[in-house]
């Protein structure tokens, strides 16, 4: 496999953006763009986008949204956008690859099995996606774009963490239920939704030695430098840990997640540098019941992040 990374692009500089409605808290655009990792399937090469502007604010920070599996997932994202503007900072609601409205048919009806290529593909466009939304944020005068941030939901999580680890403009950022280390997630999630990872316990134990050695040599040398032994590695959020130590980071759990189990995502905690972390009493699901307490963490974690 070459030394390349897989998360460059050739930026684009056609943007579409125009306004869908006004309050006296905020007004929302919709942006619309071509994706700079263009696939097979044209319905993913459009990207699009609901961008919050906080009223009467000069020079707002701005926090891209990213959402998990599952279009009510966007959910939240909207309703932190809102509490974000009331809190004086912009963000942008993206829609990722894996939302109705981009992926494809085909994908759709083995999402529950699709093959690591096809999972690298969705990881791959979705971190370029972010990428290219904060080119097109640098373009906005109103915006200052010395302070941006992302928050990932789940998935929104895993590739909201791999943006921060690749990307150097992004400096805080908020990890909601989600983890790192795919391989051991996959083998110790009670979730019945997935297949179950079945391998010997000698086997995964060689893996995760293998898989570490390869972390170590990416926090030494660097993610470009270093020739992963599987495809795997180059979309797993535990690779750029190293690269996440030092910016500002929330990561808000559950206790029960059945997705993602405590131990391993203490490990992903540990190490991206033991960021605040809130463990709340639910599973993946059910945490959104505590809702008014995610709002005041993440909320928090950028005010203190831009405007201390």
């Amino acid at each position: 496999m070459d030394k390349v990374n897989p998360y460059d692009y050739v930026p684009i500089e056609h943007y579409q953006l125009k306004e869908v409605s006004i309050s006296n808290q905020f007004q929302r655009f919709g942006l619309e763009f071509d994706s700079a990792c263009p696939s097979d399937y044209p319905e993913m090469n459009t990207v699009s986008g609901d961008y919050y502007l906080p009223e009467q604010i000069d020079k707002p920070p701005l926090v891209i949204l990213v959402h998990g599996v599952g279009d009510t997932s966007t959910l939240p994202c909207r309703f932190l956008a809102h509490a974000l503007a009331r809190a004086g900072i912009a963000s942008l609601v993206l829609y990722m690859p894996i939302h109705s409205r981009r992926l494809p048919i085909e994908l759709k009806k083995r999402f529950y099995d699709l093959s690591p290529q096809d999972w690298f593909n969705l990881y791959r466009i979705s971190v370029i996606n972010i990428r290219q939304a904060l080119d097109w944020a640098e373009t906005r005068t109103e915006l200052n774009t010395r302070r941006l941030g992302v928050t990932g939901i789940s998935f929104g999580g895993y590739v909201s963490a791999i943006a921060m680890g690749v990307e150097p403009r992004v400096r805080a950022g908020a990890l909601l239920f989600t983890g790192g280390n795919l391989e051991k997630l996959a083998r110790t999630r009670t979730s019945r939704r997935y297949a179950k990872y079945d391998i010997s316990d000698e086997l995964f134990r060689k893996n995760q030695s293998r898989y570490m050695a390869y972390v170590a040599d990416v926090s030494t040398r660097g993610f470009v430098n270093v020739t992963p032994p599987q495809i795997g590695y180059l979309f797993d959020p535990y690779t750029f840990a190293s690269e996440i130590k030092g910016k500002s980071v929330l990561m808000m759990n559950a206790r029960w997640d059945e997705y993602f189990p405590m131990e391993t995502v203490k490990e992903f905690w540990q190490a991206c540098g033991r960021p605040k972390q809130k463990w709340l009493p639910s599973g993946h699901a059910s945490a959104w019941v505590f809702y008014p307490l995610i709002r005041h963490h993440v909320v928090n974690l950028f005010q203190q992040a831009f405007f201390r």
